[in-house]
Formats: structure tokens, sequence, C-alpha cells
């Protein structure tokens, strides 16, 4: 007797409660909300499962719980990366004029940088503190004026 035999075999609350979890689980390892809610609203499914015995009312209830609930469990994840994510290094490898835009070399890729300071042109060479991120330019802070504030 194969898998697939003994699937067959089980009731669909069973089955949905065994999707979910794996699902969940799946969500758990790869840190993704949007998994992780199709498990969860297929263990709410399984337990509608043992009232309403129809497939297409279950894979109804089942589909618009995990929109709802991809919607509200992407809602409760920070889109901000941690502080730790972002508080490093960089090196400007093109001038960041004052309030426009320049280049620095960050973790061995060649990314679009801002200073946080609009005022202030940031030459080529001078090392830069990552202090954000604002879509695909990272938001930098020449490393003389962090060190300069540390030590008073």
């Amino acid at each position: 007797m194969n898998l697939w035999d003994v699937l067959s075999q089980q009731s669909s609350h069973v089955l949905w409660l065994i999707g979910g979890v794996v699902f969940i689980g799946l969500g758990m390892l790869i840190g993704e909300p949007g998994i992780a809610s199709i498990g969860l609203a297929a263990i709410i499914t399984a337990v509608v499962a043992l009232s309403v015995p129809s497939i297409a009312i279950q894979l109804l209830v089942w589909s618009v719980l995990s929109l709802a609930l991809a919607i509200v469990l992407r809602g409760l994840v920070s889109q901000q990366p941690k502080p730790s994510q972002w508080q490093t290094e960089a090196e400007v490898t093109d001038v960041i004029p004052a309030g426009r835009i320049g280049e620095v070399s960050y973790e061995g890729t060649l990314w679009k940088a801002r200073c946080d300071l609009p005022d202030l042109q940031v030459p080529k060479g001078e090392l830069v503190h990552v202090v954000g991120r604002q879509g695909n330019t990272l938001i930098v802070m020449p490393m003389r004026l962090i060190d300069s504030s540390w030590s008073h």
C-alpha cells in the first residue's frame, strides 16, 4: 500500500490537519507569513470539515481564510530591516553630491546611495555607515561624523 492509498482512505479533516501542520512548519522554517497563513487556514478548515462534508465548500473556506490570514499576518511583520541588518559599513565608489544620489560598494555590490545630511557631499573612497534604505537606495552617513559624535 503506497502513500496515496493511505491518504485517499483518510477523512478530509485529517488531510486538512496534516497539510496545515506541514505548511505552518514550512512557514516557520522559512520565515514567510504567507506560507504559515496557508497552514493556519488549513487547520481551521479541518475543523469546518468535521461538519461540512462538501469538498467544494471546504476549498472555498480554505481559499478565503488563506487570503485573509496572509493579509493580516503580513501586516504584523515589519517591512523595515532590523537595525542589526543595516548598521554596516560601505565605501563610496562614486561621489555622493549634496542632496543627490551617488554610489557605494556595500557587501560586495554597488548600490545607489544618498547622504542622510542633504547639504553634505561625500567624496569617493570615504567610508560611510549605512543607516537605512529607501527602495534600492541606501541612506548613509560618513563615518568621520559618526566617530566624532561618539568621541564627544
